[in-house]
């Protein structure tokens, strides 16, 4: 259902008026309550599709505001327009339409009252205020379906646009490699220094920082061998169900809706009178065996899924059978415990260590929170980073890094610098140091005491990097010259695979590659592939390879344009996607002509207030 038409770039039409309405279309206003609701409705849509909070600050910063008062504004103009044209949305479409919505359905596929209103109340809308819209949403389409009815079908421009999309085109494809060019000349030391004159702004050290760490953790400082066995065996007792797999049930769900209760008992008496159970299935509801298996399940599974109580009525058995029936917001439940897995608890002994190493740590946080205190007082009195470290023990780096992690001295940094490497980096010389707190209850301090910025690194250390590029690049040009030589001889007319065969060239003949296709072929390249398509059947042209190592040469040897016969659903999706954008194109302007004659005025300081209400006073 087209509901909306916001967001297809209609200008806006702002001015500075007085009164509570945020916008005025013709003689009709959209209040700020419509507007706020409107726009919390938008947060929490896009809360549930990112899965984040955005607060109203964050919405602003990327327009959401804006978007919502055009749909708005589009909205209530074809409303305007639909009702002036006497259309609209009748008792029996709307009832009709919400009967049709999936999430409106019970277990057994069909309406159910309760699920319309609870999916509703998720949604921060009522009944009435949701029919109101439908009711709306039904008008605009009895709107939108005439255009759709009158649009022209563009069959000649389909046509067109089909052939010229899906041409294909083959060709055969010389590929001469930078490696297999022969010998060249070796740069000699002059043009070695004369490059690197040229490029000496490509040989440079990256800026380093000389950055200090000093850490302290709950594990660093634990001391698993003061656990008493007393402690142990409290522990173990008080996170049992850490070291516990739950007792599970293999079980089958067979639901029926919230106000079918006799179906559910029905269900279970005549399997309880000795009916098969695929058969009473079969006869009472839609599913298949295998549509209802829900395999290993534990309580809490259950519990979390629907409520204790049909929790409770599953693991009531205590040998494979049916549940009594078991309601949840969700309807009528019966469960087949099909198998049952009895809990397994791993003794003390085997996780004593592990056990021992947790109680030690959780012990451990009062002492390393004293010494966060102890740190804080030291740098209060403007001790600095190695003083406090060596004053209360706490592990201590140092070294000159770069933000890539690279040290000065050769290597990558590792250990508690390499931890925090991108919190240190962002710190400058002149601040103070910082202290963190650590996801496992202990803390950092960082400082940075010196920067280096970057420096040029000698001839003699990048002589031979030039010596490699130089070569590179020689033999790239070789390649270029002998990709020209090859591309003349064809021109010329001699046969490609013997000159393939004499210059020791890998020969490619393609496959039929469309126009659509360019990027989506293994054979070639995509600039290969743009290449084919600017060229003339039987033209041969040099491009430089993909790879960057080489040069193609490229003879196009034949081309066809699209057939819509042969493509005829691909044709019929294209013919589609043009009547949909032709009407599209429509709509921007009916609209656009509906703002015109309605006219359309912007209260912006009513709406800064309501977006932004902290800004405001």
């Amino acid at each position: 259902m087209i509901a909306s038409f916001a967001l297809w770039g209609i200008p806006d039409l702002f001015s500075n008026t007085g009164g509570r309405a945020v916008v005025t279309i013709g003689d009709q206003e959209i209040d700020v309550v419509e507007f706020d609701r409107a726009y919390g409705q938008r947060l929490r849509q896009m809360e549930a599709q990112f899965g984040q909070v955005i607060d109203r600050e964050q919405a602003a910063a990327i327009g959401i505001p804006q978007q919502v008062l055009q749909q708005l504004v589009s909205e209530r103009s074809f409303n305007m327009h639909a009702k002036g044209l006497g259309l609209r949305g009748s008792n029996r479409q709307v009832v009709t339409t919400i009967h049709e919505v999936e999430a409106f359905e019970g277990f057994d596929g069909r309406f159910d009252r309760t699920a319309y209103e609870n999916q509703l109340a998720q949604a921060g809308v009522t009944p009435g205020e949701f029919e109101t819209s439908l009711r709306n949403d039904l008008m605009r389409r009895q709107l939108v379906e005439a255009l759709v009815a009158a649009k022209p079908a563009p069959d000649t421009l389909a046509e067109s646009l089909f052939r010229y999309r899906n041409e294909s085109r083959k060709a055969t494809i010389l590929s001469v490699s930078a490696q297999e060019v022969g010998t060249i000349d070796l740069p000699t030391e002059d043009e070695l220094r004369a490059a690197f004159e040229v490029e000496k702004g490509r040989f440079m050290t990256p800026a380093y920082k000389m950055v200090a760490v000093a850490e302290i953790s709950p594990a660093s400082v634990a001391k698993p061998d003061e656990v008493t066995d007393e402690e142990l065996e409290e522990g173990y007792a008080a996170r049992l169900a850490e070291f516990q797999t739950p007792e599970l049930r293999d079980v089958d769900l067979v639901s029926f809706g919230v106000n079918d209760k006799e179906l559910a008992e029905t269900f279970v008496s005549r399997i309880e009178a000795g009916e098969p159970f695929d058969t009473v299935l079969s006869d009472m509801t839609d599913f298949q065996p295998d549509e209802i298996a829900l395999g290993d399940m534990s309580h809490s599974d259950i519990e979390q899924d629907y409520n204790t109580k049909v929790a409770d009525a599953v693991f009531a058995l205590t040998e494979p059978g049916l549940s009594a029936p078991a309601q949840s917001v969700f309807g009528w439940h019966i469960f087949r415990v099909r198998g049952i897995t009895e809990p397994v608890n791993r003794p003390l002994d085997q996780v004593a260590n592990i056990l021992r190493q947790e109680i030690a740590e959780e012990k451990a946080l009062d002492a390393v929170y004293d010494v966060s205190v102890e740190a804080e007082e030291m740098l209060a009195r403007g001790a600095g980073l190695q003083e406090i470290a060596t004053n209360l023990q706490l592990v201590f780096e140092q070294a000159t890094v770069s933000r890539e992690g690279l040290l000065q001295t050769g290597g990558v940094v590792q250990g508690a610098i390499s931890r925090h490497l991108s919190d240190v980096w962002a710190l400058e010389i002149d601040e103070p140091v910082m202290l963190e707190p650590t996801d496992d209850g202990g803390f950092t301090l960082m400082d940075v005491t010196d920067e280096i910025p970057p420096q040029q690194r000698p001839f003699i250390e990048v002589q031979d990097q030039l010596r490699e590029n130089l070569i590179a690049e020689r033999q790239l040009a070789k390649a270029g010259e002998k990709a020209e030589e090859l591309a003349q001889s064809l021109r010329s007319g001699e046969p490609i695979a013997t000159l393939a065969e004499t210059a020791g060239a890998d020969l490619l003949e393609t496959d039929w590659i469309t126009r659509s296709g360019i990027g989506r072929s293994n054979q070639v390249a995509p600039i290969v592939g743009r290449l084919m398509f600017q060229m003339a059947v039987g033209d041969v042209a040099v491009e430089r390879a993909a790879s960057g190592d080489g040069y193609v040469v490229v003879r196009l040897d034949d081309k066809k344009p699209g057939n819509p016969q042969t493509d005829a659903a691909e044709y019929e999706a294209l013919l589609d996607s043009l009547g949909t954008a032709m009407l599209n194109d429509a709509l921007v302007q009916y609209e656009s002509a509906l703002r015109k004659d309605y006219g359309v005025e912007v209260n912006t300081n009513l709406l800064q207030q309501v977006i932004n209400p902290q800004g405001a006073l």
